[in-house]
């Protein structure tokens, strides 16, 4: 090679930087990345560990930004959260106050956050397409970077291919590692009828290496959620890994043993319609405007025209509560079938069956449309309290404002509150509901004896400020509905999900709530293996390897549904592929990424 075409080259690079404006060197473009969330790593980096900072050569112009803002990218006409916006942009300057009914809360519209992250990821795959140089100019790159790259200590170089030679090399990795010059390829094997295009394992000579296996199997993929129901995907993520070493695979796709240790990768995003714990969430949503807008001045009312009137239900109340059945006076709230619409296990809560007077009114006053009904209803109920024509019960530790009237009253002490003006009667209100909920939260842990009563304490005191106690149930929630989805999904064990939701409530002893979050709960793999065994792997993969001098060689083969190089081949296995005809699960089509180290000793 000419050593003025090498000298040219060293001299380009070693001046590369963040903030290098001319970036092409012969007709390839030459990025400096040291950010590991760059979207173009986003493939090498499900293989192996990215070193950084890096120097990342692509075909001159390729689409790729680090942090677009994708709303643009995002569909319009069909967006329920632009719909939303726009109802919401058509008020006056009076919406959201206090003292008008808000209409277009309609929780059940909200856009599940699931739907906007396939967005994006569909964004960046259609941005990675025009990555890849011609195979021979990857060659020229990588000799170029391994001659004028001796006795430097440059970044490594990752070289994006097209794929267009006989093996479809996606790219090609260099970095100088003491003595020797470490070189990684990547290939990738688009799938094909009846998976002719499989690696041989009895081929490769593996008995003398140490072996390493994993199997991932997504458990809300499309396959499973065909089984399982025709609906939408469930809000979540939910994905069991496996690892194991022995014993030896003799086939790609050969399932793990019931030894190895299996991990639960999961998400939940609360508010799943089919989730049996909905009706906390719609509580917990209506606790949180109220909360919310002792701060900010504004609720969000959830109007619902065909309620029966709020003094006319109070009313029914009170006469009930005469004749000590309060219980009639409410709706029994829709029972959610999941259970039976799914023919899957699931946790399921039973209705609190010791409300007290405050609990009663929390059901009622959370109807309310406005402030100022809210504040007539709140007046009826403590005039009717001062008449002394009933005393109803309120719990022994129920230290709300109005428990604290009823007590009050009882003893014919009752000073009649001032809700003129201001925010008051939302104070009242959210002081009540959060006493509710604090007490369904604890029987729906104990009820299912998910958890002791001691592993919850820390999240149901009664003496911090309303946020902080709104905060804990908010946690509290959190781990209900995951425990929900694992039992829906993997039918768990009870002693399994009391180990879950233990180790959720510790993490949120120092955590805010922050459903991205990916917990990861480890379970023996004989805990799932009924449910694995009927879901296809979303991945395989084995991995070998040996020593090179003060080196290693490895060679890892993965079998995976979904294209990490969209730049080679297409993204889904599903696409340009004949169907087979058959329905087995087994006969999933499968991209062949390889993997393979060599080493060079200088």
């Amino acid at each position: 090679m000419d050593s003025q075409n090498v000298t040219e080259f060293g001299s380009f690079l070693s001046k590369l930087s963040p903030e290098s404006v001319d970036t092409i060197f012969q007709d390839v473009e030459y990025v400096y990345i040291s950010n590991g969330k760059d979207p173009r790593l986003a493939g090498v980096g499900s293989l192996m560990a990215v070193p950084l900072p890096i120097i990342v050569a692509q075909k001159p112009g390729s689409m790729v930004v680090a942090d677009p803002d994708i709303s643009e990218y995002l569909p319009q006409e069909s967006s329920i959260s632009n719909k939303n916006r726009m109802q919401m942009n058509s008020y006056d300057v009076t919406q959201g106050s206090p003292l008008k009914m808000q209409e277009y809360a309609d929780l059940s519209d909200i856009e599940s956050p699931v739907a906007f992250q396939v967005n994006k990821e569909h964004f960046f795959k259609t941005s990675l397409t025009k990555l890849g140089i011609p195979f021979n100019k990857t060659k020229v790159v990588a000799s170029l970077y391994s001659l004028a790259s001796d006795g430097k200590s440059w970044p490594p170089i990752l070289i994006f291919s097209d794929g267009q030679d006989r093996k479809h090399t996606s790219c090609l990795m260099l970095s100088r590692e003491e003595q020797c010059l470490k070189s990684t390829v990547i290939k990738v094997s688009c799938p094909e009828p009846k998976n002719v295009h499989f690696p041989k394992i009895h081929n490769m000579k593996t008995a003398e290496k140490q072996m390493k296996y994993k199997a991932r199997y997504d458990m809300m993929g499309k396959l499973l959620q065909e089984i399982i129901s025709n609906e939408q995907d469930f809000a979540g993520s939910l994905v069991v890994e496996i690892k194991w070493s022995k014993p030896i695979c003799t086939a790609v796709l050969q399932s793990p043993p019931l030894e190895s240790q299996a991990h639960i990768l999961a998400q939940v995003m609360s508010g799943d319609e089919r989730s049996t714990a909905h009706g906390f969430y719609r509580e917990l949503e209506m606790l949180r405007s109220f909360v919310n807008g002792l701060e900010t001045g504004e609720i969000l009312w959830l109007a619902d025209e065909g309620n029966t009137p709020i003094l006319e239900q109070l009313k029914m109340l009170i006469e009930r509560l005469k004749l000590g059945d309060a219980a009639k006076t409410e709706k029994e709230p829709p029972q959610n079938e999941m259970s039976e619409v799914l023919g899957l296990d699931t946790l399921s809560f039973d209705r609190r069956k010791d409300l007290d007077f405050t609990d009663h009114l929390w059901n009622i006053l959370i109807q309310c449309t406005s402030y100022s009904e809210l504040e007539e209803a709140l007046k009826y109920v403590f005039a009717v309290l001062s008449n002394g024509e009933f005393y109803p019960m309120v719990h022994r530790k129920n230290n709300t404002v109005i428990a604290q009237l009823v007590r009050e009253a009882c003893a014919g002490k009752l000073r009649m509150p001032n809700l003129a003006g201001g925010i008051y009667a939302i104070q009242l209100l959210a002081e009540i509901g959060l006493e509710k909920l604090r007490q369904d939260y604890v029987h729906a842990f104990l009820s299912t004896e998910l958890v002791v009563l001691g592993n919850i304490e820390s999240f149901v005191q009664t003496e911090e400020p309303l946020s902080q106690r709104l905060a804990s149930l908010e946690k509290l929630h959190h781990v209900i509905e995951m425990s929900v989805m694992l039992g829906m999904f993997l039918k768990l064990s009870m002693q399994t999900l009391n180990s879950v939701a233990i180790q959720m409530l510790k993490y949120y002893e120092n955590n805010s709530v922050n459903e991205k979050h990916l917990f990861d709960f480890p379970v023996p793999t004989s805990q799932i293996k009924s449910m694995i065994e009927n879901c296809a792997p979303c991945l395989w993969q084995m991995e070998f390897s040996k020593p090179v001098q003060n080196a290693t060689e490895t060679t890892k083969i993965v079998l995976a549904e979904e294209n990490p190089f969209p730049h080679v081949g297409w993204s889904s296995a599903s696409e340009n592929v004949p169907e087979t005809g058959s329905e087995d699960f087994r006969d999933r089509l499968y991209y062949v990424i390889r993997l393979e180290d060599r080493v060079s000793v200088l």
